[in-house]
């Protein structure tokens, strides 16, 4: 029996507890870095800044790939949200495909979040990243 697709919502909030796992990772980095935050100067604080941002970025593409093609098919944000990924067939995705997926993710987002929000009106709820790289986002077996 196929699982059922997860819908846009549910992914939403995939993404948006993952974007609080991420942020909260890349504080406390940043903290152990730089020391307190309040004793910068401005210019430590502009340099903080971009380097919050680069590292968050970096922590966010190393944190989607690993997860989603590891045994636990889904960043934390997933698994708390009881959803994976996969291929069609509903195996585990390559590390490549995940990278692959974490690029399209960008096309997705480009296009005025457009590609994102097919999750919530196609038949399988696929977003555009999703039809590239021939996965599926489904609920976990209960």
């Amino acid at each position: 029996m196929e699982n059922k697709p997860a819908g846009f919502w549910i992914r939403f909030l995939a993404i948006f507890i993952d974007s609080l796992f991420v942020s909260l990772l890349t504080w406390l980095v940043a903290g152990l870095i730089t020391g307190e935050v309040e004793q910068l100067q401005q210019a430590q604080q502009q340099t903080e800044t971009n380097a919050e941002q680069l590292s968050s970025s970096i922590y966010s593409i190393f944190f989607v790939i690993l997860f989603t093609a590891s045994r636990f098919k889904g960043s934390p944000g997933k698994m708390i949200c009881r959803i994976q990924v996969t291929n069609e067939d509903g195996s585990k995705i390559s590390i490549l495909k995940s990278l692959g997926r974490y690029f399209a993710y960008i096309l997705s987002a480009i296009i005025l979040m457009i590609g994102f929000m097919m999750a919530g009106w196609t038949d399988r709820k696929r977003a555009l990243h999703d039809y590239i790289c021939q996965t599926v986002v489904t609920y976990r077996d209960q």
